[in-house]
């Protein structure tokens, strides 16, 4: 075991004796002045970042290698433009086909609906609002958003 040298220990003193001095309450002093109201936190807000690319080639520059040239040609963004929307149609899946002949029911993305029923249906495409026109021995037609299509049965059954 270690012992201690006698300028440790008075070292060990002072510090503990410049400690309980400053955390002891001064006798002397004015008395404490409480804050009258807690002051509101500062909020530092970040501004957001804003990135420009030149339109010219040659002048973009690496801002931790400056003399690296980053872009050597302009790049043009090219939009398609079509009007063609997807048809949500196509998210529907014939399941299944159940049922009297009489009063058949079909299983459309797994909701089971009857003939002329309408029915909101969960899809990847999210939720559509169909109309079951009619059930067939191995189809269902329905409409969505004005759009009828036949759902067929999978064939490798």
């Amino acid at each position: 075991m270690k012992t201690l040298r006698s300028s440790n220990i008075v070292l060990l003193a002072v510090t503990l004796s410049a400690a309980v001095a400053s955390s002891a309450p001064a006798t002397n002093s004015a008395p404490a002045v409480k804050p009258a109201a807690a002051a509101a936190p500062i909020v530092e807000v970040n501004p957001p970042s804003v990135y420009t690319i030149p339109s010219t080639a040659g002048v973009a520059r690496d801002p931790f290698y400056p003399a690296r040239i980053i872009q050597t040609e302009v790049v043009s963004v090219q939009t398609a433009t079509t009007n063609a929307r997807p048809s949500s149609v196509g998210c529907l899946v014939l399941k299944g086909l159940s049922g009297a002949s009489s009063d058949p029911l079909a299983m459309i993305n797994g909701r089971t609906m009857g003939r002329g029923e309408d029915a909101e249906i969960v899809t990847d495409c999210g939720r559509l609002l169909v109309h079951c026109v009619d059930i067939t021995t191995n189809s269902a037609i329905v409409e969505v958003g004005g759009e009828r299509r036949e759902l067929h049965l999978r064939s490798d059954f």
